[in-house]
């Protein structure tokens, strides 16, 4: 089924409430821009969270605000990314969202995966687990030279830095996204960790070896 149009009175609404005192409407109209791709709201978008970044209170919108950039192709955000990306929390929502947004405005193709593998060089967790997230939700589908080396990184990360009960492994997102490559590369990485002793990484092993995703947007 075709998805629905939105009419011109809806689009206009959906830039009022990214004005509106309520954040939950804010947050809602940030939502509605990503799933529609409403290239033409970027500009009213980026004003909105200018004002919006001065309040941490309102972490979650913010976020949907930046998720809504990437999927919209809205350039002008990069370098907002680039400073939250460069902060490196380890542990925040807003900067998983900045590192899939980052990855969607500067790859070149879904073969391009050059900056996946610049974010993984020296992100925290938070980078990374945005970074390969991407892999899995775009069906992005790198070069084995990019596999290798997106697997040589990861592989260089301390375990207690990357595998956090409760906070995502981005080994995850890796994982899930070998469920749509056929490589030799991949395959001997996901039976690697079909044998691991990691129990969610084994399980997202299992079902990519069936062909089935483990992660999704």
């Amino acid at each position: 089924m075709a998805k629905k149009q939105l009419t011109s009175e809806e689009i206009t609404q959906i830039a009022n409430d990214l004005q509106s005192k309520q954040s939950a409407k804010r947050r809602s109209a940030a939502k509605k821009i990503r799933k529609n791709q409403l290239i033409q709201l970027g500009d009213d978008l980026y004003k909105a969270y200018i004002k919006e970044r001065e309040d941490k209170r309102t972490w979650e919108t913010q976020t949907e605000m930046i998720l809504a950039f990437g999927r919209i192709g809205y350039s002008g955000i990069e370098g907002d990314l680039r400073l939250i990306i460069d902060k490196n929390e380890p542990h925040d929502m807003i900067t998983i969202a900045a590192a899939r947004s980052y990855v969607r405005l500067k790859r070149k193709s879904l073969s391009d995966a050059e900056p996946v593998i610049e974010l993984l060089k020296n992100g925290n967790l938070s980078v990374l687990n945005g970074a390969t997230d991407i892999l899995t939700f775009d069906d992005m589908h790198p070069s084995e030279e990019q596999i290798k080396a997106i697997i040589s990184l990861l592989d260089s990360k301390n375990e207690k830095d990357i595998s956090i009960r409760g906070l995502g492994d981005p080994r995850e997102g890796l994982l899930s996204a070998m469920s749509k490559w056929k490589d030799a590369v991949s395959q001997s990485y996901l039976e690697r960790f079909n044998k691991s002793d990691n129990q969610l990484l084994r399980k997202c092993a299992e079902l990519a070896l069936k062909g089935k995703k483990s992660v999704f947007e």
